[in-house]
Formats: structure tokens, C-alpha cells, sequence
């Protein structure tokens, strides 16, 4: 941050109070309450749009931000053999790969013979190797890593729980783990709980967590503090809210410092972040615009200063070639690197007023998540009793609401549908099954899978569920009407047959009625919209009429017409794209 000098021009103007400010914003709202200008988050905070000088006192102290902000990029290599995963970490090289996630398909993949296979031409005191899948016991790893020749100065880590079994294995676990002292072997990973819809405050919550209750666990088993802390490495999902995610890592070192405090350890040296880009938000029929949401959530990792960071493909290939889709996504790094240089910008958010504003905020709603957590017993006993899930449940049942009546938009999903590509409409079951295997907690299946529902049967039949939009009264007001109808039907892969504003005589009814269209949506822009919509529904007896707008008090009239019902900001788009594609024969 700079402060201008006394005599800079800013001196001329003079300072402006909160209160001042409200009072103008106010009045520039006119009719508007002040609340609409107010972010109240998902995690239940709000943030308001003027901050100041008068906050600095109010930033969280922060431990030391790295000296230069370098990260290690990870990419993820699924082992099915041992040979075929080796070239494709070797090929990864080439994207300037600085980890690598080695996803192992079965636990005999990880013998002394398969991992010298896998490394091989590996330089493993270079790259960082991390572990996940299906393993064996995480001791049973270990003891293979640590007789695997120049694998005693890897910094990677095994990116899956350890179990407890007892205090003896424990104190064998970190014995065995000597000779690996810069291996991380005990993974806190909040990815399952953002999956199923957890927000930033619950996974900085859940996190700090799990450190405690590995703290508690190693602690009684005899094992020194620092210890433990140098053996985690806590694993972040990277959503596409720029700023929130930007802050929660910077929220999460804090409350770190302060919980290893406790525990006796230093609060200085802290376990290692490695950010993930989230998949809840990932389409499978707009690959394109994913590019956009993995480089915003790659910049926020980034420029969060995380250590480590992997970016999921764009695309599974279904839609773009697999090589296509590594490449492209390989090169979202390497901008932001080489072209971008955000590996000179350290720390960014640091006197930011509305990032710090942020970061304290997060770091208080976590912490209180926090304590409930522990007074639950901890993370195994408040995961046992349900709490956690009923709390991951309760967020996500919000944010799904606010996806099914479009109060949060998801370009290409919910809005701005774009055409499947030939690719897509030749693997649309491969779609299909993939759109029905994602989490619960998956943003985008709902909608793309409705989607795909109609487009199939268009595929099957040749002739895709069509609607027309009749337009009366104001045309400003209809044209908007409008829009917003051709928007909600379009995202269900519904056809828009056409759209005109037409006079009320029998040859308008011919012109709409000649391509048969299966929906016709009325946007009347009328003072009292009834008369023209009864009229226009008795007219158009046969086809399935609906009208954009809230309903009327006389609503029981129009439906008495022939009406079948209403579409508005706020209404369940979802359900309603559901049953009009049963009422047209979709489904």
C-alpha cells in the first residue's frame, strides 16, 4: 500500500467519514435499500463496499510471506501400470511440472519393483511425488519409499488420511519416517467436504481441525510436536469466488499459528498448502468456459500463496481431445508465470482494506466453526455424530437453491447455454453417465444433464421441444420479459421457435400456431395484463401456454383459460424445465 505525500493532490480533498459516506449512498439509491449494496456471503457474514484507513488497526497479524512467490505445479498421472505412468510424468516435464501426483489404481502398484519403475529417470530430490488413491497402509508406503534409492529428500507426501490404530504404530510411523525428513505423510484434505458443498469458512474450520486432532492423536503417542507439524500437508479446494479464495489461505495461516500455539509448537513454521481447482463448479458441455474458472482460481491460489497447485483438466475428453485438453490446461501455469509474472508478486492482499476486511472476517467465521467442532470432541467425533455433515448439508441445500432459481449464475450452465459440439452429440451417453456419476454437491450436473435430456430425445426423434414467444404492451418491458424467457428455456435445450410482437387478430394466431411451436410464452407489458392473456389463452387452445411475469390476483381466471403456468425471477427453474419436459414429451 502507498500513502500519498502531504502534498500530493489528495490533499486537496477532504477526508470523508463512514457515516457521510452511507448518508450519499443512500441517497444515490433513491428507492433501493442500502442492503442491496451489501455482499452477505455464503458463510454468513457481511461485507460492506466502503472500507478505509480506520481499518488498518483491525488487519490480522500474518506470519512472513514467502520471499519470492514461487509454487510448485502438480500434475496428476493415473497409474494403471507402472510403464505408461512413467512416460506420462516424464512428458509432463515438458509443461514445467515441479510435483507430480501419482493416483494408484491398485495398492501392488506400490511395491519396491513397480515405484523404481515409476521413477525411474525421475530426479526425486527435484520434484516433489505425492500419492493418492488406492494405497497400501501408509506405513507399509513409507518403509518402500524410504529403501527407494535418492528418494530420502522428496518433499512430496502421501495425499490420504492415516488412519489411527495405536500409540506403538504411531511411534513406528514417524520412526520409519526419519529417513524421509522431508516427506509429508499426513494429508488434511478438505477437497470430499467442498465436493459435497462446504464453504471457505467450514473448510478453513474442518482443516484446522484435522491438524488438531492429528496434534492430540501423536502428541499422546509420544511424538514431538514439531514432528508432527512437519509430517502434514493440508490440501484446499480453489473455487472461482476470486477474492474469498484468495483470502482463505491467508485466514487459515493465522489461525494456524495461533493453534500450533497451543499445542507448544512454533507459530511460525507452518504445514505446507496445496491447492486443488475445484471440480463442484466444472461443466462437462461448456469446456471453454472452464478455461476461464480454472486461470481465476489458479491466479487466487497463486497470488494466495500457496505452495503447491494442481489444475484439472478443462475437459475429461469427452468433448475435446485429451491431449488437446492437457496441453491447453498445462498452459494456464505457464502464463500466469511467464507472461503474467505473478511469481513476483508476493503477498498482494497485504493492506488491501476489503481483502484484509476479508481475511478477518473468514478467520472468524472458521474459528467459531472451529470451537463447535471441538466441542463436539473433535473432528472423528463430530464426523461420527453427524455434525459435520449436517453442516456441510445445510450450506449446501442454500447454494443449491440459489443455483435452481438462478440467483447465482454459472455461464454456459444456468445461462448462455451454448450448442453441442458434434464431439459432444457423439459421445452424449458417455455424457449422460459421467453428468450422473458426479458428487452430490456438484453445481452444474442438474441443469447440463436436464439439458442433455432434451437434446438426446431431439437426437432420437429429429425434432427438438420448441417455444415461441408472443410479445404485448410495453415494448421495453416485454423485450426484457423476453429475454428472460428465451434464457430459461434455452438452458434446458429447449428450441426457441421465434419471437414477435403481434396484434391481437386471427392471423397473428396462424402465424404462431405454423411451425407448432410445443410452448408459448405470453410477456405482456400491460397495465392489467388478465383481459389480453384470457383472450390469447382461449385462443390458443391446444398448446401448452405459460406466462412470464408473478402471478396475478386473478391468476384462478387465467388458469381457468387454458393457462398453464407462470415462469419469474425467483421460480425453481429447474423443476419447472423438468415438468415441461414431461409435459412435451421429453421425459
Amino acid at each position: 500500500m502507498t500513502h500519498s505525500r502531504p502534498d500530493s493532490l489528495f490533499s486537496a480533498f477532504p477526508a470523508v467519514s463512514r457515516d457521510e459516506w452511507k448518508t450519499r449512498a443512500v441517497a444515490e439509491l433513491k428507492e433501493r435499500a442500502y442492503d442491496t449494496i451489501v455482499w452477505h456471503t455464503p458463510d454468513g457474514f457481511d461485507l460492506e463496499p466502503w472500507h478505509s484507513h480506520e481499518e488498518s488497526a483491525l488487519h490480522l497479524e500474518l506470519p512472513p510471506p514467502k520471499e519470492i512467490n514461487t509454487w510448485k505445479n502438480c500434475h496428476r498421472i493415473l497409474v494403471h501400470d507402472t510403464v505408461s505412468a512413467n512416460k506420462a510424468a516424464l512428458k509432463s516435464f515438458e509443461l514445467d511440472a515441479a510435483a507430480l501426483e501419482f493416483v494408484i489404481d491398485d495398492p501392488a502398484l506400490c511395491s519396491a519393483e513397480h515405484l523404481n519403475q515409476l521413477l525411474t529417470g525421475i530426479k526425486t530430490s527435484a520434484v516433489a511425488i505425492h500419492f493418492s488413491g488406492n494405497l497400501p497402509p501408509t506405513q507399509e508406503l513409507l518403509t518402500t519409499l524410504a529403501a527407494t534409492p535418492g528418494f530420502a529428500m522428496n518433499s512430496g507426501g502421501v495425499l490420504a488420511e492415516t488412519p489411527a490404530s495405536s500409540k506403538e504404530a504411531d511411534l513406528e510411523l514417524f520412526r520409519i519416517a526419519e529417513s524421509l525428513p522431508a516427506f509429508h505423510f499426513l494429508a488434511i484434505n478438505t477437497i470430499p467436504f467442498h465436493d459435497k458443498g462446504s464453504t471457505a469458512a467450514q473448510e478453513i474450520a474442518l482443516a484446522l481441525a484435522s491438524v488438531s486432532d492429528y496434534l492430540h492423536r501423536f502428541l499422546e503417542a509420544g511424538v514431538p510436536v514439531e514432528n508432527v507439524v512437519a509430517a502434514m500437508e493440508i490440501i484446499l479446494p480453489v473455487g472461482s469466488s476470486h477474492f474469498t479464495e484468495l483470502a482463505k489461505p491467508r485466514a487459515l495461516r493465522h489461525l494456524l499459528g495461533h493453534l500450533l500455539k497451543a499445542y507448544g509448537a512454533s507459530s511460525t513454521t507452518l504445514p505446507p498448502l496445496f491447492a486443488r481447482t475445484s471440480e463442484r463448479n466444472r461443466s462437462l458441455l461448456d469446456p471453454y468456459t472452464n478455461m476461464l474458472r480454472l486461470t481465476t482460481e489458479a491466479v487466487s491460489a497463486i497470488l494466495g500463496g500457496y505452495e503447491t497447485l494442481h489444475i484439472g483438466a478443462f475437459d475429461t475428453g469427452l468433448s475435446v481431445k485429451k491431449e488437446i485438453a492437457d496441453r491447453i490446461t498445462g498452459n494456464i501455469h505457464l502464463i500466469l508465470k511467464e507472461e503474467a509474472s505473478l511469481d513476483r508478486v508476493v503477498d498482494p492482499a497485504r493492506g488491501s482494506h476489503y481483502l484484509e476486511a476479508m481475511t478477518r472476517a473468514l478467520a472468524e467465521s472458521g474459528w467459531k466453526l472451529f470451537k463447535e467442532i471441538e466441542a463436539a470432541g473433535g473432528m472423528a467425533e463430530a464426523s461420527a455424530s453427524g455434525l459435520i455433515e449436517k453442516m456441510v448439508a445445510e450450506s449446501a441445500a442454500k447454494r443449491q437453491k440459489s443455483l435452481e432459481n438462478r440467483q447465482k449464475t454459472l455461464i454456459g450452465v444456468n445461462r448462455y447455454s451454448w450448442p453441442l459440439s458434434p464431439e459432444q452429440e457423439e459421445h452424449i451417453e458417455e455424457l449422460k453417465q459421467a453428468l450422473e456419476q458426479l458428487p452430490e454437491g456438484n453445481e452444474t450436473a442438474g441443469y447440463e444433464l436436464l439439458r442433455l435430456k432434451t437434446l438426446s430425445c431431439s437426437l432420437k426423434s429429429g425434432r427438438t421441444p420448441s417455444v415461441f414467444i408472443w410479445m404485448q404492451g410495453d415494448a421495453a418491458t416485454s423485450f426484457r420479459q423476453a429475454a428472460f424467457v428465451e434464457e430459461f428455456f434455452t438452458c434446458g435445450g429447449f428450441a426457441i421457435a421465434g419471437r414477435s410482437t403481434l396484434p391481437l387478430e386471427e392471423e397473428s394466431y396462424t402465424t404462431v400456431l405454423q411451425n407448432k411451436p410445443d410452448i408459448v410464452v405470453l410477456c405482456i407489458a400491460e397495465k392489467d395484463p388478465v383481459p389480453t392473456a384470457e383472450a390469447l389463452c382461449q385462443k390458443l387452445g391446444g398448446t401448452l401456454v405459460v406466462m412470464a411475469g408473478k402471478p396475478p390476483a386473478e391468476k384462478e381466471r387465467l388458469f381457468a383459460a387454458g393457462l398453464d403456468s407462470f415462469i419469474y425471477t425467483g421460480v425453481n427453474v429447474l423443476e419447472m424445465l423438468k415438468s415441461y419436459q414431461r409435459k412435451t414429451g421429453v421425459q
